[in-house]
Parts: C-alpha cells; sequence; structure tokens
C-alpha cells in the first residue's frame, strides 16, 4: 500500500467480523470469561468504526481504546493512528504506529508503515514550527546602513527612531509602508507584507540627493557692446554740445560736429540693441551642474 493509513477501515472491517475465534487468539487473560471481553471488544470496534466513518476521530479513538483494553489487538494501534493523523497528532500517530510495529508478528507492511512514520514526523515538526511561530506573532525589523542616529523611520504614518526598530518589533499581520527618511538623502520607500506568525526584514539603502546648481555662462559680449554704446553715447553728446555751442550759425564747424553727434548716437544705439541681443543669447547658453 502507498499509505498504510488508507487501510484503516479494511482493517476495522477485518476485525469485527473476523469472529470470536480470530479475535480469541489475542485476548489477555482475565477473570472475566473470554467471550465476554470479545464481545466487549468487538462492540467497541464497530462503534469505533461507526464515528471513523462520522468523522468523530476524538470518539473513535476512545472506542478503539477500550476495544484493545478488552482484548489486545495489534491492527487496533493502527487504527488509532489513522484516527490521531485525521486530527493531525502526528506525534501521537507514530507513536501509535510504533506499537503496531511492536505487537504485531512479521507484519508484512512494515516497509511501507516506517516510510509512512517517517513522512509523519516530516509533518509533526512542520507543524510545531508553525505553532512557535504563531505563539511568538508577527515581527519586523529594518535595517538602514549608514548614520542610524540621525535616521528616521516612518511606519505606517507614525515617526520612530531607527534605532527602535534595529531589532525585530511586534507587529500586525498584513501589508505596512516602511519611509526611511535622512537629512541630505533622498526618501527610500517600501511596502511590506508580513504573514501571521512570520518574521519581515527590511534592508534600506538610501541615496543621496542631487542638487542642481545653474552656472551662467560670461557675459562678455554683451559687457563689451554695452560698455561700447555707453561710450559712443557720451562722445555723441560732447558733439551735440559743441555744435550747439558754435558762435555761428550753419557754419561748416557746425554742421560737422551735429554729423558726428548723430553718426555716434545712431551707432551707441545699435551697440545697445547688440548688447540687449547678446545678453540674452549668453543667459539662454547657461549649462545645469551637479553640485553633490
Amino acid at each position: 500500500m502507498s499509505r498504510p493509513a488508507a487501510s484503516a477501515l479494511v482493517i476495522l472491517a477485518a476485525l469485527s467480523g473476523a469472529g470470536r475465534g480470530a479475535v480469541a487468539q489475542t485476548a489477555a487473560p482475565s477473570d472475566a470469561p473470554a467471550g465476554s471481553r470479545i464481545d466487549e471488544a468487538q462492540r467497541h470496534i464497530a462503534a469505533g468504526l461507526q464515528q471513523f466513518r462520522q468523522r468523530d476521530y476524538s470518539a473513535a479513538i476512545h472506542e478503539f481504546e477500550l476495544a484493545n483494553a478488552a482484548v489486545p489487538t495489534p491492527e487496533l494501534w493502527f487504527n488509532m493512528a489513522r484516527a490521531r493523523e485525521m486530527l493531525l497528532d502526528y506525534r501521537g500517530a507514530v507513536d501509535d504506529l510504533r506499537r503496531y510495529l511492536r505487537d504485531k508478528v512479521d507484519p508484512p507492511d512494515r516497509a511501507e508503515v516506517e516510510r509512512h512514520i517517517t513522512e509523519l514526523e516530516r509533518l509533526d515538526e512542520i507543524r510545531r514550527a508553525a505553532l512557535a511561530r504563531q505563539a511568538v506573532g508577527q515581527t519586523l525589523r529594518v535595517a538602514v546602513e549608514g548614520d542610524v542616529v540621525a535616521t528616521r523611520v516612518v511606519l505606517d504614518g507614525r515617526p520612530q527612531r531607527a534605532a527602535a526598530l534595529a531589532s525585530p518589533a511586534s507587529i500586525a499581520e498584513g501589508t505596512h509602508r516602511v519611509e526611511v527618511l535622512r537629512p541630505g538623502m533622498q526618501p527610500w520607500v517600501a511596502q511590506v507584507r508580513v504573514r501571521a506568525g512570520e518574521s519581515a526584514a527590511v534592508f534600506s539603502n538610501p541615496a543621496r540627493s542631487t542638487v542642481y546648481r545653474t552656472r551662467p555662462a560670461p557675459h562678455i559680449a554683451s559687457a563689451v557692446l554695452g560698455g561700447l554704446g555707453l561710450v559712443s553715447l557720451g562722445v555723441s553728446g560732447y558733439f551735440a554740445i559743441r555744435a550747439a555751442g558754435e558762435d555761428c550759425n550753419g557754419c561748416s564747424a557746425q554742421w560737422d560736429a551735429a554729423d558726428r553727434s548723430d553718426i555716434l548716437l545712431g551707432t551707441g544705439a545699435l551697440l545697445a540693441v547688440g548688447a540687449a541681443v547678446a545678453f540674452f543669447v549668453e543667459r539662454a547658453s547657461s549649462t545645469t551642474v551637479t553640485q553633490r
């Protein structure tokens, strides 16, 4: 058989219908008549079968124990092991199967029963570990690389010291939002799912914040053109004053000074426009650099 416990009901049925002769061979000496003890064992076996079919495994175990007390039978250990396995009592099932191998004379299914014992022991270890985790509850630990003192952890909107979460701390089951904040560092955010009875750990490594600075281009051309424009306007004003101060009216000296003033005035205006254009061109060529 691939799973020894699967044949429990077959064995139970065989025991309940085997008759007095088959059961009497395993009956222990007693003050009560052998027939009455056999009848008692068969009644408890039948009751245990009924309880097993009704999935009342605790009651079935009780009936099998009474039957075994009346007439010890190795197969009853097997049946009790099957009922305990259904109740997830893997350790009790292992103990009953070992008693079955101990009391059964040359059991033909020894190898299969021993393999099933190994499987039950593995299931028992898994169940015990799960129960231990449930007893401890859920925990969360937040490990922060770097300066822990200057770091602040915001857990589900509640600020906490990073040092307080460096060791596992009790937490409710479910999804939690973890924010790690440190001056000069980018905020580190994570969503953590904590399951029942499990311990979760978060390892954060905040990255340095990048600060950008605009490096303006030097306004050399606009400064030169603006300076030349001011000089031209200043000289233009000088010739205008000179033309106005001439004693003659409409003489060549007066006209010459006025022409120079007009030329320099136009030149100064052109240089001022050029300086303004150069200023905006140089401003557009400014570059953005990383400060840190």
